[in-house]
């Protein structure tokens, strides 16, 4: 019998190695609502990974006389990788209300099939000293705590952020609503409306100049910028040509690929270049070149005109 015994007792310190569960205050003497923190460690082995520690499940109380006020998450440690050795460990923060000298029992941990526990850990509480020798003061004033408005101003959005955030989600859902709404209308009036073709506009504004008379006008500036702007406005509704953006060099290097017929691109760089002369150059052509120009762009935009279904 005697022989069992030690042979039990071998193989309880076998499955015991290396694991091991205490306690620890950071100070065992408190005055009454005063706090400290109580360490829970438990060091084991756990070379597979596979360790399944139970760890003990704490309320708002560690006895009937102590309270817990706060406590963190049981977090493990490499203490050892060699021997894959681990601490865990936990800290409360714990006080109590009462005089007295109190216990706080062994605390079970569990490794797999086998029960590991901590040793106990006294706790003095005192009370604290009343000087009897002073009477008994009125109470003191209330004072006013500053309050800034900055911060009463979080508070309240922290405290009605739903609210807010419903408000906004409507708003937001309002405005998505309306812009719809008003983009159709304008999106269906985009579609009915009306393209003049180019040559209309081109040929309303030379038979102005040609009903004016604008040729014998001493402003022969003024008359070839009018003449060449219609024609660049012709040339890029008609050919695609940027005429409008671009030089007079320019124009003729497009010129180049635009389905033209030579003659026509003969006329389009004598039209641009003399304007340019009036414009920069301060020529001024006679009342007979002026007017034969302007014959020579109606009848070039007649021309090239774009076919439509009405055969205008």
């Amino acid at each position: 019998m005697k022989l069992l015994s030690y042979i039990l007792l071998f193989f309880l310190s076998i499955g015991a190695y290396g694991q091991k569960a205490s306690m620890k205050l950071d100070t065992a003497q408190l005055r009454i609502g005063e706090q400290t923190v109580l360490h829970l460690y438990f060091e084991y082995q756990n070379p597979y990974g596979e360790a399944l520690i139970i760890w003990p499940d704490f309320d708002e109380s560690l006895t009937k006389d102590i309270d817990i006020v706060d406590k963190t998450v049981d977090r493990d440690l490499l203490l050892d990788s060699a021997s894959s050795t681990y601490l865990r460990e936990q800290q409360l923060l714990i006080t109590a209300f009462e005089k007295g000298k109190y216990t706080i029992p062994q605390q079970e941990i569990r490794l797999g099939d086998s029960l590991y526990f901590t040793n106990t850990a006294q706790l003095f509480v005192e009370t604290v000293e009343v000087d009897t020798s002073q009477g008994i003061a009125d109470l003191k004033p209330i004072y006013a705590v500053n309050y800034p408005f900055s911060e009463r101003s979080k508070d309240w959005i922290k405290a009605n952020w739903y609210w807010l955030a419903i408000i906004g989600g409507l708003i937001l859902a309002f405005l998505i609503w309306r812009y719809y709404t008003r983009k159709k209308p304008e999106e269906e009036e985009e579609i009915v409306k009306e393209v003049i073709p180019a040559h209309i506009i081109a040929l309303g504004a030379l038979e102005k100049l040609l009903q004016q008379e604008e040729w014998k006008s001493e402003e022969k500036k003024i008359y070839y910028s009018e003449l060449t702007e219609t024609v660049r406005t012709y040339l890029e509704n008609r050919f695609d040509i940027h005429a409008m953006e671009q030089t007079t060099r320019e124009i003729i290097r497009d010129l180049k690929y635009a389905t033209i017929s030579e003659e026509d691109k003969v006329y389009l760089r004598k039209i641009l270049r003399e304007a340019d002369m009036v414009k920069f150059a301060k020529f001024t052509p006679s009342d007979d070149e002026a007017y034969a120009y302007l014959n020579k762009s109606i009848d070039f935009v007649k021309r090239t005109k774009e076919k439509t279904a009405s055969g205008n």
